[in-house]
């Protein structure tokens, strides 16, 4: 699916992980973690968990959302360094030199928009070398700080998050007041895309193409943004970004195995979500 016609597009939110890069492997181990996280810290029956993540990530959007909504106490920064805190970053990020240039070559200010926390997005981005392609990180703990500041927060809603549309309208804010009409979402979760579509975002699934979803653009890789969005993506001839695309992990060699992984961490995500 290609847009080759110009949207008014001045922003763009960008999810991280499943998005800006794509690793099966260490989206499993925090699926992982947070179950071993419900066992020992919540004391929730071992047999029960993988039910409780399903329903509460349908209901609530997160796991910690709706633990939390449910009447779990749930330290939110015990729960970030248990999550995410031990994982082993380096083993499976490294420079992305071609998703740089293609950030870079996008004239329009860049924020990364996710559900985790700023430590765990600052990691990320700095091991893929991409840090400086974003005017700034809107992350969990930014997004609570605002939603308690306008009173969005309170015994029914205890966590805001993706794909909460109220998460979305704090954080086109803190993106320097982006318009609805002039935004262009990237995420892997078919909810959090509907979310953002449904309130007039320029919306594009990442992961997965040819799947129900409302979005206006599918792709399986952040690298096909010159190859769907041609406009948005302005590469010169000659530039190393002309080469195809390159794994952002080594958790993404072009193999069947890869592809198989990253369709079951799709599949897992929809009942595990930090």
């Amino acid at each position: 699916m290609t847009i080759a016609k110009r949207p008014p597009v001045s922003c763009l939110l960008i999810d991280l992980d499943d998005t800006l890069y794509q690793c099966p492997e260490m989206s499993g181990l925090v699926s992982d973690k947070i179950r071993e996280y419900m066992v020992n810290k919540l004391k929730i029956p071992v047999e029960e968990v993988q039910e409780k993540c399903s329903e509460l990530y349908l209901n609530f959007g997160t796991t910690l959302a709706g633990l939390v909504a449910s009447g779990y106490t749930v330290d939110f920064d015990d729960w970030h360094a248990e999550v995410h805190g031990t994982l082993p970053y380096e083993k499976y990020l490294r420079p992305d030199p071609k998703m740089k240039i293609l950030l870079d070559s996008i004239p329009v200010p860049k924020f990364i928009f996710t559900n985790a926390d700023l430590k765990h997005a600052e990691i990320c981005l700095d091991l893929m070398g991409l840090r400086s392609c974003f005017q700034g990180i809107i992350c969990f703990e930014s997004i609570m700080k605002a939603a308690e500041q306008n009173g969005m927060v309170h015994h029914n809603k205890p966590v805001i998050c993706k794909p909460n549309r109220q998460a979305f309208e704090l954080a086109l804010k803190e993106a320097n007041g982006a318009e609805i009409a002039t935004t262009a979402f990237f995420d892997d979760s078919t909810r959090n895309i509907t979310s953002a579509h449904r309130m007039g975002i320029f919306s594009v699934l990442i992961g997965r193409v040819g799947v129900e979803c409302a979005s206006d653009v599918q792709m399986r890789s952040m690298h096909e943004l010159k190859e769907h969005l041609p406009w948005l993506v302005e590469i010169g001839d000659g530039c190393p970004g002309d080469d195809g695309p390159v794994a952002a992990s080594p958790c993404l060699a072009k193999n069947e195995a890869a592809e198989e992984l990253l369709e079951e961490a799709h599949l897992t995500a929809l009942s595990v979500r930090a």
